[in-house]
């Protein structure tokens, strides 16, 4: 039988001499959680690992040119506590915080989140919403860039060559106006594992009363996450207000009838959207509907 090889490359000039001999048995990881239950249920036994997790290069948090760049050995730890993020992709910080459990957190990244592609996946949908970028590397030493929706192809799929692998992340830097929010329901009280989650940007008028645009994004209602067409109509140009929240429920409700009536889970879901649509709208809105201000 044949060996399982470990590469541990220190810097992207090792990681490059790695990649130049990949092949379709050759597995990237940084933080390795997800891998490693993959590798267990696979019955993975042979090919060679890519260890990222060792090159200092790919971690960190920037902000550049209204860029917020993310490298992408970060961990969701980092991400939460980084007040970069705080300020500019507070849905980001909010899907990071509710990964998996604290030391799940201290290991997984956010370049191996996105590559794994799963379809609960929390950060997904977080970075869709925000129209991040992705920054792939390949073994000839060229990038190049991909929007999350071109590299996350399905369940468990992406785009990304056996040569090639996810150095950074880019967020746009969104202005004053905007306001993100994140939410999730899962099937455990503790270590949740996301059965339906929401990404939100909205954009209000100077007064902060009247939405002038809206992006929605909803995960793990299919084989990948998408927008809300449905949810973001009955949002623009409308007043805040505790009818809207209804209003925005019924649209998600008609959103999970469209997506998924045919399964299993549909009458579940349709009813749990409902929470987690008045969830999300709270947290965009709280200060608008108890009369604060952001």
């Amino acid at each position: 039988m044949a060996a399982m090889v470990v590469k541990t490359p220190s810097t992207i000039d090792e990681l490059l001499a790695c990649m130049k001999d990949a092949d379709e048995n050759t597995y990237y990881i940084s933080g390795g959680t997800d891998f490693m239950i993959k590798l267990r249920k696979n019955r993975i036994y042979s090919g060679t690992i890519i260890d990222l997790k060792g090159i200092p290069a790919l971690r960190y948090i920037k902000k550049e040119n209204g860029i917020i760049r993310i490298g992408g050995n970060t961990t969701f730890t980092e991400i939460v506590g980084n007040k970069i993020m705080q300020k500019h992709a507070a849905c980001v910080v909010q899907a990071a915080s509710q990964i998996g459990s604290t030391q799940i957190r201290n290991a997984a990244t956010i370049g191996g989140n996105v590559a794994n592609a799963f379809a609960g996946a929390d950060s997904i949908p977080a970075l869709m919403v925000l129209d991040a970028k992705v920054v792939v590397l390949k073994s000839d030493g060229e990038s190049y860039e991909k929007d999350m929706d071109g590299i996350v192809l399905g369940a468990g799929q992406n785009s990304l060559g056996h040569d090639e692998v996810i150095v950074e992340i880019q967020i746009p830097v969104l202005d004053e106006g905007y306001r993100t929010a994140f939410a999730k329901i899962g099937s455990r009280s503790r270590v949740t594992i996301a059965k339906l989650n929401m990404a939100a940007v909205v954009k209000c008028r100077g007064d902060g009363s009247t939405i002038e645009e809206a992006r929605i994004v909803l995960g793990a209602l299919g084989p990948k996450a998408f927008r809300s067409g449905k949810a973001e109509e009955v949002l623009v140009g409308r007043t805040i207000s505790k009818d809207l929240c209804m209003a925005f429920q019924n649209a998600l409700t008609a959103q999970v009838d469209e997506s998924i009536a045919s399964r299993s889970s549909w009458a579940y879901k349709r009813e749990a959207v409902k929470g987690l649509a008045d969830e999300v709208f709270d947290k965009l809105f709280q200060d608008v509907l108890t009369g604060g201000r952001a």
